[in-house]
């Protein structure tokens, strides 16, 4: 007999197939927290490198989709163990298709704005993984890039990839850490209470908040000096609720909020902010660490000048040298 989520998944197949979509819910907390991943890499064709680092694709199966994923791995002499891995989860991009296709048109993952990242951390002697999530680049399942439910469906995408990392010839799996930018810092927040393996985790520009805040934030975002009342359109919140609604099933958001089920984080955490950040409110960053605090959960947060979504210059290197010396501190012998 089939399972409810498997009827869902063929289903999806179906009314894909006459050019209707209807997805299935996203694992609720507790599912990730059950579900075995039992994902296998497949080594795809290798890619441009950088100055500090030798590169490939892999491809797994995630949900029932093909997905992607960079392997970036040192130059420099690999430890007796395997080099620590960082699985590196990206921000959200306004054309999933075009995540990785550098400014000059080539598939070069992880494309222009992200390309200092593998960069800094392989140069620290990571061995960098960085997902491309569902629907994203040549990925298979660009229905699920839409809304904001695409955390929750990307966090299923990043915990079958972290049970797979054993398939990396180079990768130390008794030292495996996590970053994460913007929506991908909630995406790491959310994988953090399922995925037992990762030692730590940093978080930059993360949303947070839950999925009403982040929807009537970004339903503000374009002119937030506007006058507001209840008469006024919330355009991110009305797109919510039809997506909730067309759901092939029944869904408790509530059941999705990372920061509902913080008694099941181990890792400890880094967190990085600009103070004047608008990609994701600064406040965000503040709550979480406020709760951190309240549970004794052993954390760091640094704050930044400026606007900075995505770090530059100094406080780019800042960040990074902070977040080697706050996984090197977490590290097994």
């Amino acid at each position: 007999m089939l399972t409810k989520r498997q009827a869902s998944c063929i289903a999806i197949t179906l009314l894909t197939a006459v050019g209707v979509v209807a997805k299935p819910p996203p694992l609720s907390i507790d599912e990730l927290r059950a579900k075995v991943f039992d994902t296998r890499l497949e080594f795809v064709h290798d890619v441009k490198g950088g100055d500090s680092f030798d590169a490939h694709l892999v491809s797994y199966i995630s949900a029932g989709l093909k997905v992607h994923a960079l392997v970036a791995t040192p130059r420099g002499d690999q430890p007796a163990g395997g080099f620590p891995v960082l699985v590196a989860n990206h921000g959200h991009h306004s054309d999933p298709p075009r995540y990785g296709i550098t400014a000059d048109g080539v598939d070069w993952r992880p494309g222009d704005y992200y390309r200092a990242i593998p960069e800094l951390y392989t140069a620290m002697g990571f061995l960098v993984v960085m997902p491309d999530y569902r629907g994203h680049s040549n990925s298979e399942g660009f229905e699920f890039t839409d809304g904001m439910l695409e955390s929750l469906y990307c966090t299923e995408d990043v915990l079958g990839l972290v049970a797979a990392l054993r398939d990396i010839e180079d990768a130390d799996p008794q030292n495996v850490f996590m970053w994460g930018h913007s929506l991908g810092g909630e995406v790491t927040l959310r994988a953090l209470l399922a995925a037992d393996v990762v030692k730590g985790a940093s978080l930059w520009s993360s949303v947070g908040g839950d999925i009403w805040d982040q929807s009537f934030y970004y339903s503000r975002y374009k002119d937030p000096l506007a006058m507001d009342s209840a008469e006024r359109p919330k355009e991110v919140i009305d797109k919510l609720r039809e997506d909730m609604a067309a759901l092939d099933g029944p869904f408790a958001w509530e059941q999705g909020e990372p920061l509902d089920y913080l008694e099941h984080l181990k890792a400890p955490i880094i967190i990085h902010h600009a103070i004047g950040d608008r990609g994701a409110a600064y406040m965000w960053a503040a709550r979480l660490a406020k709760e951190l605090y309240l549970r004794s959960h052993p954390y760091e947060f640094h704050t930044y000048a400026g606007e900075d979504h995505l770090f530059k210059g100094a406080d780019l290197e800042e960040a990074t040298a902070r977040d080697g010396a706050f996984f090197r501190s977490l590290m097994a012998p």
